[in-house]
This record gives C-alpha cells, sequence and structure tokens, in this order.
C-alpha cells in the first residue's frame, strides 16, 4: 500500500548515475556511492529557489576542444541559454557567436559584468583557472571547471575558500564519475561486494600525437591523469593516500622534453596500495591506439576489471581498424551526445534545483594534492609523504 510522504520523511531519487536520499524540499541528505552529506548555505538554497523555474543562463570560458563540446552542448539544452563565450582567439569568438548568436568577448571580468550570468563553465587549461575562478565566486556564479581544478594545491585552495566565502556552488569536472563502468565499480566497492580493497591499478594510454600537442606545456599527469587519479581516490575513500612514489621513461618523447610513460604508487593511510600508469607515446599513425584505458579494483571478497578500447564499435578497412567514440563525446544526428553531455546536464539540472553535485569537491582537491605529491617525487627521485 502506497502512503503519501509527509513533511520531513525522505525518498530515495535516482538522478543520472547517482541515487541520492532527498527531503522534500530537494535537500540532499545522502549520497550512498559518494558517502556524504552535501552542505550548503542559506544564501545558495536562496539563490537556487530563484533560479527553479529559469533557464540557467551560462558563459563557457574557453573555446578549445573541450570548451566547444561545452559551446553545443549548453546551446541545445532546453533549461540552458548560452549567454556568452570568451577566449584569446578572436577566430574561434566570432565562430561562436556567428554559429550560436551569443556574446564574445576577450575579458571574462567584462563578460561577468555585462552578461547577467547564473553560470559559467571554465574550460581552459588548469595554469589559468585561478583568475576566471574566484572571479566568477565574487560575481556570485555557480561555477562548473574542467578537471583538474588547478594547477597546484595552494591554487585549489584558493578556488575553494573563495567559492566558500562567496556562498556559491562548484562542481569540478571530472569526466570518469559519469562514466557507468567506474560507477558500477565504486557502488560495488562502497556497497561491500568486493570487501575490504586491497589494491588498485589504473591506467590511461594515449599516442604520441598528445605529447607533440602538450607535452612541455601541460603535465601529463594534469592531461590525463586528473582522471585515473580521481578514480583511485573514489574507489578507496574514505581511506587517504599518504605517500606517493613516481619514475617515469622518456625515450620516444625526449625531444618534446615530455614522458613516454609515467608509473606511480600510492601508499593509503588504510593499507591499500594503488598504481597509476600514464603513458602517451604509442604510435600516431595508428588512430585505434588513441584511447586505451584500463582498471583493476581487488578486495577480500572480490574484484572489478575496468577495460576501455574497442567500445564495442570496430571498424575494419583496407588500412587498419579504428574504434570510434560512443562514450564520452560521440559526435552524430547534429550535436554532442555522451558523457559529456551528461555532465554538462547534471550540472544544470543541480544548480537549478539546488541538490548536490555527483563530483565531491574535496576528492578534486585531493586529486590534486595527490598530483603536487608524485611532481615532488619526481623532481626528487625518490618516495615522498602526502601531508595534510
Amino acid at each position: 500500500m502506497n502512503r503519501p510522504l509527509r513533511e520531513g520523511m525522505c525518498q530515495m531519487r535516482p538522478l543520472g548515475m547517482c541515487a541520492w536520499l532527498v527531503d522534500l524540499k530537494g535537500r540532499v541528505k545522502y549520497d550512498r556511492v559518494n558517502g556524504k552529506k552535501e552542505k550548503g548555505n542559506g544564501k545558495e538554497k536562496q539563490a537556487m529557489e530563484k533560479q527553479k523555474t529559469e533557464k540557467l543562463r551560462m558563459a563557457v570560458i574557453g573555446a578549445g576542444f573541450i570548451g566547444q563540446k561545452y559551446i553545443e552542448v549548453i546551446h541545445r539544452l532546453a533549461n540552458a541559454e548560452l549567454a556568452a563565450v570568451c577566449d584569446i582567439d578572436e577566430g574561434k569568438l566570432e565562430a561562436a557567436g556567428s554559429k550560436y548568436g551569443c556574446g564574445v568577448y576577450t575579458d571574462y571580468g567584462e563578460m561577468y559584468e555585462k552578461e547577467g550570468l547564473d553560470a559559467v563553465a571554465i574550460c581552459v587549461s588548469e595554469p589559468y583557472h585561478l583568475g576566471p575562478a574566484v572571479a566568477a565566486a565574487e560575481a556570485g556564479l555557480a561555477i562548473m571547471i574542467e578537471k583538474p581544478i588547478a594547477q597546484n594545491l595552494e591554487e585549489a585552495l584558493k578556488i575553494k575558500e573563495a567559492v566558500d566565502r562567496n556562498g556559491v556552488r562548484m562542481m569540478v569536472a571530472q569526466l570518469c564519475e559519469f562514466d557507468s563502468r567506474y560507477y558500477y565499480t565504486a557502488q560495488a566497492v562502497h556497497e561491500g561486494k568486493l570487501g575490504d580493497v586491497t589494491s588498485i591499478y589504473v591506467k590511461r594510454s594515449s599516442t604520441r600525437a598528445l605529447a607533440e600537442g602538450y607535452g612541455g606545456r601541460i603535465s601529463i599527469f594534469h592531461f590525463m591523469g586528473a582522471h585515473d587519479i580521481d578514480a583511485m581516490l573514489w574507489f578507496a575513500q574514505p581511506a587517504l593516500p599518504v605517500k606517493a612514489y613516481s619514475q617515469w621513461s622518456s625515450i620516444k618523447n625526449k625531444d618534446l622534453g615530455a614522458p613516454d610513460t609515467v608509473f606511480s604508487t600510492f601508499t593509503f593511510d588504510n593499507g591499500i596500495v594503488a598504481a597509476v600508469q600514464l603513458c602517451w607515446a604509442l604510435p600516431s599513425e595508428n588512430p585505434a591506439l588513441g584511447f586505451v584505458v584500463s582498471g583493476e579494483v581487488v578486495g577480500t571478497k572480490g574484484v572489478s576489471y575496468i577495460n576501455i578500447k574497442d567500445q564495442g564499435v570496430e571498424i575494419f578497412s583496407e588500412t587498419g581498424v579504428s574504434y570510434p567514440d560512443v562514450s564520452y563525446w560521440p559526435e552524430y544526428l547534429g550535436t554532442v551526445h555522451g558523457k559529456i553531455r551528461e555532465e554538462v546536464e547534471h550540472f544544470v539540472d543541480r544548480t537549478l534545483s539546488g541538490e548536490g553535485y555527483l563530483v565531491d569537491t574535496d576528492r578534486a582537491i585531493e586529486v590534486v594534492r595527490a598530483t603536487d605529491a608524485c611532481h615532488e617525487s619526481l623532481r626528487l627521485g625518490q618516495a615522498v609523504d602526502i601531508a595534510r
């Protein structure tokens, strides 16, 4: 027999890939997978109430590869409005303004001042996150920021401090948390199906073309490893890493001043050992090698495997085999689909409703803390402690 819910009672609401326990006012009480409460203050709730019946008026900073995906997705969402795009490349701005009819700016401060925004998506490289993120917080905007949250722990904490001080909301775009393969692994861990976790191994490899495009300018940990370190922390929580040791080789990419492969091992405060392997030295001539990802989580009662390469589609031609992306940002039927669309939709939906975001900001900061430790280990050539 169905009974009407009364004030103060709770219901389990499956949204996206995350089951949240919410009360009748839509306030998140507990997230089964992340195992924590989502906190908010009165100013946040008041702002969210105002937005519930409106479209979320958004801007995108950065019109590069990822920024273009955000721009297209936001433009297509029924409950969002693409108000403006900001970039230093005037050619990209002209193209965006012409295609989407949005405002275009080279100065994010001017854009914040003139466009009457509700939220902003920050899609520039991590060395350029701090300024626009702090300014967005001070302007009272909800923030979606590409992973990693910042290029180092000091800047990550400054961004979080600005967000907390101004009572705004922020979601770090950790894309793997919207991938059902990682979600089901985390769910199995936190529901106890694997028993106590004893070891974690995650791997991400791609071609030299990435190193040619980013090596020497952007860390392999920032560009690739932020996904896998986040997954490692998600699978291990509430345990935290206390020691890191990284080693690398640079043979094929030596001319680029970039590593071929980096191996990092972590020791956690509860005894878990973990390894993260990153590589951007596979042959660029073979596009089938552009995305090779795997993982293993071993527990006392079971194990979970993640394997992502062919994604269920193999196309053979006279010259070779290809594996089209059908997971993260595939483009078909004239628009962008996949996990990146789900991620942006989640941010828009939850910002309008006031409900908690799937991605845990504290864990996103721990990703940067662990990355800093890996960089320090490479610099010193030895294991380092991870201080908190």
